[in-house]
């Protein structure tokens, strides 16, 4: 009991030195110390000039804290525009270093500050040299890491254990923004809302980053693992995984990769979109804030590959891709050298929608007025696609060459499909070279591009030799087709569309196409002959199990203006020919034609009207040769016609 009664004051003596020690403190540590120590010391790790422009308040429940207000960050000597600005900075630290002005950060935060970067590819390899530049303790270890990675290129012994073991500490960054311009473009961008935690327990172990930030209006998640840190501040290569996860899209990485001058990284990387048009948005690689996002699972994307890439040119390998669920193939390389990205590559599909692949490729915004505008959220809204929109081509050059097994374009079935895709100069070609469709073979050509007064403009060739053509003209929309046989096909068309009206209203071009040894479906040729003789105006309608076989279709049309001029359309029949001149309008599927029957008259009619046989040749006195004569032309009966109505009601009125 008698040595209790010691200890227990002993105790008490000790808890109220502690106390007041703890009551005394903030009178006897000097926050102009503190602030001055704090500066150093944050300018000896990071290299650049610090400026801290209010007196640190200082906390000690229930860590010691130091809380510094109105912190900059700029690089020595030009402070114009600061690398950094923080609204505040905490830090903790030992009360005892603090006591004997010694400084030493376990956690650091960063409390809304804003970094600006000029261009974030030119200022990372910067901003890492002027760390390497300090005179801190995290200078002098990046320098003797960079011996030791200079050791290791010249094959000399060299090892991590040869590497400064240091204390670094816990990094946070809340409510924070970075500020930068897109390579190229010069456009300002932002990300917002960065919350992010940085675990880096000392220079010679493995570091983490975690948080989520805000562009665009979206939030992304990301994780990021360096293996050796330490050695990737030195120029160095360390082993990587980063993942982001977002609505627009995922990304991961599991490779390495190096920060110097010459970024360099290689490995597995993937990613995923429910919508490549989004996601392109996204990524802000629409230079024009009026154009709006089409949120649509049909260019849902993902591509999985072998990256290698460098601050110029990135190199995928092995990819494998899969766009609205066509999966693909190939291999592909983007170079940045040029004013705008140049994309080259292969892909092969089993299965290809030329016409989902095409589209997605080119047209994927919509532009709204300002009107619109105003009520869209970030500049940006989800709103009906236009027709066609040719004003994303300026964004990147393409060349990719394609390949499918079978491909469809609408109904159209292909197979054996050889195709290019070429967008450059502010237009978009889509080649194919060589197909089998139809029982026979296509060659088309699609082109996009701008007129110069800013109007779209679509461009079409189409090649088809020894095709079906109640095939093609089924595959087209014509469900109950009115010709049959194998023949060629030539189609060249220009139009400046906004919608399907437009489209046609604006076409121009040329048609032409041959068949030979067909049928055309449901017409009574018979029938047609006697009512031409018979009646007067009356209705043409297709009649079932009828047809009329024909030697040879000759077509050939011009468009322009909406309206479709027939300038040749010949059809050869065992009976005679019949022809056909005048205009179809494309808009209101009218008809304004005429035509001429010629029927080759029976033998017997011919010797009943009278008609003379020509003369036999005979001898001259002047040479024993015989004089040729032209052969007889057998006789025949013109039927004239007009054709008015409707595409699927047509009238016949016989004329003289």
């Amino acid at each position: 009991m008698k040595l209790i009664r010691p200890l227990l004051a002993v105790i008490v003596i000790l808890a109220v030195l502690f106390t007041g020690a703890l009551a005394a403190l903030p009178y006897i540590i000097s926050t102009d110390a503190i602030r001055l120590h704090l500066a150093q010391n944050i300018s000896a790790w990071t290299g650049y000039s610090v400026e801290i422009r209010q007196p640190p308040r200082l906390s000690f429940f229930p860590v010691f804290r130091a809380s510094l207000s109105d912190v900059t960050l700029s690089k020595m000597g030009d402070a114009n525009i600061p690398f950094m600005a923080a609204e505040r900075i905490e830090v903790e630290m030992s009360p005892l270093d603090a006591l004997f002005g010694r400084v030493a950060f376990s956690e650091t935060r960063l409390i809304k500050a804003h970094f600006t970067l000029s261009e974030p590819v030119d200022d990372l390899p910067q901003f890492v040299n002027t760390l390497a530049s300090s005179s801190g303790r995290l200078g002098l270890a990046i320098r003797q890491a960079r011996n030791v990675t200079a050791q290791r290129a010249t094959n000399e012994q060299a090892n991590d254990k040869q590497l400064q073991t240091m204390p670094f500490g816990r990094l946070v960054l809340e409510n924070s923004s970075v500020g930068f311009t897109t390579r190229n473009t010069e456009q300002q961008e932002k990300v917002t809302e960065i919350n992010a935690s940085i675990n880096w327990p000392q220079t010679t172990s493995g570091a983490t980053v975690k948080g989520k930030a805000v562009w665009h209006g979206e939030t992304a998640e990301y994780n990021l693992n360096i293996a050796q840190p330490l050695l990737l501040l030195a120029n160095g290569m360390s082993q990587i995984t980063a993942q982001i996860s977002s609505k627009p899209l995922t990304i991961s990485f599991d490779g390495r990769s190096n920060i110097s001058e010459n970024l360099f990284s290689e490995g597995a990387f993937s990613l995923s979109s429910p919508s490549l048009s989004e996601s392109l948005h996204w990524l802000g690689l629409s230079s024009d804030a009026s154009y709006s996002r089409r949120a649509t699972e049909e260019d849902a994307f993902s591509i999985e590959t072998n990256v290698s890439a460098t601050p110029v040119r990135v190199k995928l390998a092995d990819i494998v891709l899969n766009l609205n669920n066509m999966p693909a193939k190939g291999a592909a390389e983007i170079g940045f050298g040029k004013e705008r990205p140049v994309v080259t590559g292969t892909l092969a599909f089993q299965t290809l929608n030329a016409v989902s692949f095409f589209h997605t490729a080119t047209t994927l915004v919509t532009k709204v007025s300002e009107d619109e505008q105003s009520k869209s959220f970030n500049g940006y809204r989800y709103g009906p696609p236009r027709m066609i929109d040719t004003r994303l081509l300026n964004s990147a050059d393409l060349d990719i060459r394609l390949s499918a097994q079978n491909a469809t374009i609408g109904t159209a079935q292909m197979t054996g499909l050889a195709a290019a895709l070429q967008v450059r100069d502010g237009q978009a070609i889509f080649d194919i070279g060589d197909a089998k469709a139809f029982k026979g073979s296509i060659q088309s050509s699609v082109k996009l591009a701008q007129t110069d007064t800013g109007k779209d403009n679509i461009s079409i060739r189409l090649n088809a030799a020894n095709v079906d053509s109640a095939a093609f003209l089924t595959a087209i929309g014509l469900s109950d087709p009115i010709l049959s046989g194998q023949g060629n096909l030539s189609v060249t068309a220009e139009t400046s569309p906004h919608d399907l009206h437009s489209m046609l209203q604006n076409a121009r071009g040329q048609i032409s196409f041959t068949l030979n040894n067909g049928r055309m479906l449901g017409f009574d040729l018979n029938d047609f002959i006697a009512k031409m003789k018979s009646e007067g105006f009356f209705a043409l309608q297709r009649r079932d199990k009828v047809s009329l076989d024909f030697k040879r279709l000759d077509v050939k049309a011009s468009l322009g203006d909406g309206v479709a001029t027939l300038e040749t359309t010949k059809t050869e029949t065992i009976q005679g020919t019949l022809s056909l001149s005048g205009i179809i309008p494309l808009t209101d599927r009218s008809l304004a034609l005429s035509g001429t029957l010629t029927l080759a008259q029976p033998e017997k009619e011919a010797a009943d009207t009278g008609e003379a046989t020509p003369p036999a040749p005979v001898a001259t006195p002047e040479t024993t040769e015989l004089t040729p004569t032209e052969p007889p032309v057998p006789p025949t009966e013109n039927l004239h016609f007009f054709v008015g109505g409707s595409w699927d009601r047509p009238f016949i009125s016989p004329s003289k």
